[in-house]
């Protein structure tokens, strides 16, 4: 459902960005099939665009809000906080930015947090309850037409069939047929009848059909109820266009649609006489034809849907992806966010190790640079005793980016190499996608420095930049402020896992236990079975909280590898 939604809710915003593009630049061009051509083609780029996918390296403030839109549509249950103030009082040094709100992990403090509520469901009903209602309105119109041609004996007018209705209607075509009034055909026939084969000769129909799709699908829209309006003007515009090329006086088809200018359309599917605006038709019809270099503009649909598409972009999705927890277990993760965390923390790891010469414990013997990295469990952030908001990864970067510039800058002018040492702490209830997003922007930072060293020497060796601009990255235990985000044996993990034997055998498919469950299932599963190497493959559910990621990998140690 929340799919969807999100779907819907991308396809609208193109819909949107479509309506005033063409407002701006198209509306008044008398290129009526060029006008035609970009409504329908549009709008089927609109419906396509949100299911075409590309990846970013990183997130950033464009892709935020949709982002934002997408984590709250996709998940299962919405929980609804009252808004509370985030304590920053200096605990243990600046680890009270976990603290979120001014009490202690008692109840009482999430007495206010409304679980489970079924909001996607009653969006996904509100909106199916509504385009069922427009298809309905639909249907009825069309039913209402369709009685009405078959209520009366049709005649052959070339290849169209003509309907005359005794009845006082407007006059419309649908498909291969023309309903002309009695009062119509006597008196204008065949300025009318000409208008009418028009329609017919260009299929109308056929568009008037795709916008109706639409209109179902975004009946809450107004955008798509505006580009089926432009839509009809455009037809009516093209069918007067017809008819004057035809031979018909352009004064004298002028006065007839102003005599003709009162009506009711009854039936919203069909071509109608007096669909459009009789002021617009009679100033297309007058005005001085646009030039075909105006075709141009469509251009600026290119950067706008490479601007669009740029928006719905996600985070670079690594394929393939195996990662080993602890020798001999492997764990290769099919989570996008997991597998490159790890991806993260092992490059960190071999920069640690770089910077420790090889050696078991670290003792400092180069002068450093400390800076703190906090993620508290609403994925701000706090960087060198600065906050900075989440998922604001653009300035993440740049202050990281200026403290390893001057820790090299002062490595430098004092003559010796500086390390600079980076402690990263995170809460339990930090999201994965957050954690991995932020570790992602610190290596791209690192990288783009010592890029800049390297050219600022005349390219060095991996070594000498290892040696100019040392990291040490230091991964602290996840912090435990709220019990909302502990794991207890009864919790449900929104996991899957798979466990089978290097080389082939029996294997065991695990999905979404609970905590106490995966325990005995796996200590039963390394009882009943003598395999000597034991991969496991982890599929976490997206953007699932730090203090479950450790924790289940803490188990698989635990049963699998007895360590």
């Amino acid at each position: 459902m929340g799919t969807i939604l999100f779907y819907i809710f991308e396809s609208t915003l193109c819909l949107t960005i479509l309506y005033f593009l063409f407002r701006l630049f198209f509306r008044k061009d008398t290129l009526f099939r060029t006008n035609r051509f970009l409504l329908l083609m549009g709008t089927v780029v609109c419906t396509l665009l949100p299911l075409l996918q590309i990846d970013v390296p990183q997130y950033t403030t464009l892709q935020l809000p949709i982002t934002t839109v997408r984590h709250l549509l996709t998940e299962k249950e919405v929980n609804i906080e009252r808004e509370r103030g985030v304590g920053e009082k200096h605990l243990s040094g600046e680890e009270n930015l976990f603290m979120a709100g001014k009490g202690d992990d008692t109840e009482e403090n999430h007495a206010n947090v409304i679980q489970a509520i079924p909001v996607i469901l009653l969006l996904g009903g509100c909106y199916f309850i509504g385009a069922l209602v427009v298809l309905t309105f639909l249907l009825f119109s069309t039913i209402r037409m369709r009685r009405l041609i078959h209520s009366y004996p049709a005649c052959n007018y070339g290849k169209y069939k003509l309907i005359i209705c005794p009845e006082k209607i407007v006059s419309f075509s649908w498909g291969n047929t023309i309903v002309l009034s009695q009062e119509d055909y006597e008196r204008n026939p065949g300025e009318i009848l000409l208008h009418e084969q028009m329609h017919l000769q260009h299929r109308h129909t056929w568009d008037l059909l795709w916008m109706e799709c639409i209109m179902i699908l975004h009946w809450f829209n107004p955008a798509a109820w505006l580009l089926m309006r432009e839509l009809r003007e455009v037809h009516e515009y093209e069918a007067d266009n017809g008819v004057i090329n035809n031979g018909i006086d352009a004064t004298e088809y002028q006065l007839l649609l102003v005599k003709k200018s009162v009506g009711t359309r009854l039936y919203s599917m069909a071509c109608g006489f007096n669909h459009s605006k009789l002021k617009n038709r009679i100033t297309m019809m007058l005005k001085r034809r646009t030039n075909n270099w105006a075709r141009l503009k469509l251009l600026l649909f290119v950067p706008v849907a490479a601007g669009t598409l740029y928006a719905f972009a996600r985070p670079e999705v690594k394929k393939t992806v195996e990662q080993v927890i602890n020798n001999p277990v492997s764990v290769k993760q099919d989570s996008v966010q997991e597998g490159e965390l790890q991806q993260l923390e092992a490059f960190f790891t071999r920069k640690a190790n770089d910077a420790m010469g090889g050696k078991k414990e670290y003792r400092p013997e180069k002068p450093m640079r400390t800076c703190n990295f906090f993620v508290n469990m609403n994925n701000k952030m706090m960087l060198d005793q600065e906050l900075i908001k989440e998922y604001d990864v653009e300035t993440l970067s740049i202050r990281l980016t200026n403290l390893l510039r001057n820790s090299y800058q002062k490595a430098v002018k004092q003559d010796e190499d500086q390390l600079f040492v980076l402690l990263v702490k995170y809460d339990r209830g930090s999201s994965s996608t957050a954690i991995t997003s932020y570790l992602r922007t610190i290596k791209e930072a690192y990288l783009q420095v010592r890029g800049e060293i390297s050219g600022e020497l005349g390219g060095v060796s991996e070594a000498r930049l290892d040696s100019l601009l040392p990291i040490f990255v230091s991964f602290g235990e996840p912090k435990i402020y709220s019990s909302k985000y502990k794991t207890v044996s009864d919790q449900i993990l929104p996991i899957e896992i798979s466990v089978y034997p290097q080389g082939g055998g029996k294997s065991l498919v695990i999905t979404n236990p609970s905590f106490q469950e995966l325990e005995l299932m796996l200590k039963d599963y390394k009882a009943n079975t003598n395999y000597e190497s034991i991969a496991v493959s982890l599929k976490l559910n997206k953007d699932v909280s730090m203090g479950i990621v450790k924790d289940v990998k803490e188990v698989i140690r635990k049963n699998l590898y007895n360590k």
